[in-house]
């Protein structure tokens, strides 16, 4: 049995509810899926949410159908992957809560650059371009579907390392930043999911975490 549950909680931003939703979400070990359509709430509390989500151990994806406004857009800055359908799109606004920094880890500083300068508009089209964002041409129901089966066949002991692991090494000097990789994959070797990677990979079959 796993020691991590991947299956993913899925919070919508759509339903009045999402405030709590969101909280009791963030208090699981388990992958978070934020759903934003058109009726995205506007009650959340952009600086504490992203702050929560931003420290949550597990991977947080987007799912983004039409323009979202509002502090709903700004907290999608904390996702580390979105599932967009076309003509989707982000309009952020700077509050002073980070949105800026943010924007450039996930963009790059010269594309950061072109969606402040044009209006804190963020494009379906530019976060493709950036490969933060995977661009769904069907429904919002079938990109909250490939949202939902992103780790399904991933090792969990794997993806509950890697994201605090990325947290821990940026701005960090090259050597220990290093040294955090290989104590990582210390802990990930000690689970055995490695040796069943490369077995099944070499029997051809799908392995078995």
């Amino acid at each position: 049995m796993p020691m991590h549950d991947l299956t993913p909680v899925v919070v919508d931003l759509r339903r009045d509810d999402s405030p709590e939703t969101l909280l009791s979400a963030l208090s699981t070990t388990r992958p978070l899926v934020l759903v934003a359509g058109l009726g995205a709430q506007e009650t959340l509390d952009w600086g504490a949410s992203t702050k929560n989500l931003l420290r949550h151990p597990m991977p947080v994806t987007g799912v983004i159908h039409g323009r979202i406004c509002g502090p709903a857009a700004g907290l999608f800055l904390a996702c580390d992957v979105l599932h967009m359908t076309p003509r989707s799109s982000l309009r952020l606004t700077l509050s002073g809560h980070g949105e800026a920094v943010l924007l450039v880890l996930r963009l790059g500083h010269a594309a950061a650059c072109r969606v402040w300068f044009s209006g804190g508009e963020l494009s379906a089209r530019e976060a493709v371009r950036s490969g933060w964002a995977d661009m769904e041409r069907g429904s919002l129901a079938e990109a909250l579907e490939s949202a939902r089966d992103r780790y399904e066949g991933l090792s969990s002991e794997a993806i509950a390392l890697l994201r605090p692991l990325m947290a821990r090494q940026t701005g960090l000097p090259l050597v220990q930043a290093q040294a955090l990789e290989r104590a990582a994959f210390a802990l990930a070797f000690h689970t055995g999911h490695p040796a069943e990677g490369v077995a099944a990979f070499l029997e051809k079959r799908k392995p078995r975490f």
